[in-house]
């Protein structure tokens, strides 16, 4: 996965193997949507059930149900990844493996429009 943060989106591009697994190629996520950002862990979303996609133990790609509604989900080890909270957006929810540059980034920029 190779994530890009421009101007207004955070753009996540799948390698072949995790097209194959998440079913998509490639995720723009407008920087204007995303209202929060936690760790899953700390999010408090409840446990996220696969509609389309790959679940296998904590490796999960995809879009899942969620009870915030539908999350499109990212990660080699869910339990450490980051939890993006969306509105007006296809997804409630986008869960995703960022690195701490990235989080800050987007932290930075969000409060920035509070």
């Amino acid at each position: 996965m190779k994530i890009e943060l421009t101007k207004d989106k955070l753009v996540i591009k799948f390698s072949l193997r995790e097209m194959f697994i998440a079913l998509k190629r490639k995720l723009e996520i407008p920087i204007s949507t995303i209202t929060d950002i936690k760790p899953y862990k700390e999010a408090g979303i409840g446990y996220p059930i696969r509609l389309v996609g790959t679940s296998l133990g904590h490796i999960k790609y995809g879009i899942f149900a969620t009870p915030q509604g539908s999350a499109f989900i990212a990660t080699r080890n869910i339990n450490n990844a980051t939890v993006l909270f969306l509105q007006d957006f296809g997804y409630k929810l986008a869960i995703l493996d960022l690195d701490e540059k990235t989080v800050q980034e987007l932290e930075n920029r969000i409060s920035s429009k509070k």
